[in-house]
């Protein structure tokens, strides 16, 4: 299987932006609450999200493991 630099490039930035979209929420959800103890991250405004670029960080992060084996093959 082929990857150009540019591919790999531009996946690694799809990445990284699907990651920080993810930060982003759940700080989000726990700055959201101050001055007081309240974690917003069951509401479902926060939670919905959450889960959504959580699940996809994770396949993410696993197929960047994935191109990296096999880009060190060849």
């Amino acid at each position: 299987m082929q990857f150009t630099e540019k591919r790999v490039t531009q996946f690694l930035f799809a990445t990284q932006g699907v990651g920080a979209v993810f930060v982003g929420v759940f700080l989000a959800a726990y700055l959201a609450g101050l001055p007081s103890t309240d974690v917003l991250h069951s509401e479902p405004v926060f939670r919905i999200p959450l889960i959504v670029f959580g699940a996809a960080f994770l396949v993410m992060i696993l197929a960047t493991a994935i191109v990296a084996a096999l880009r060190k093959e060849t």
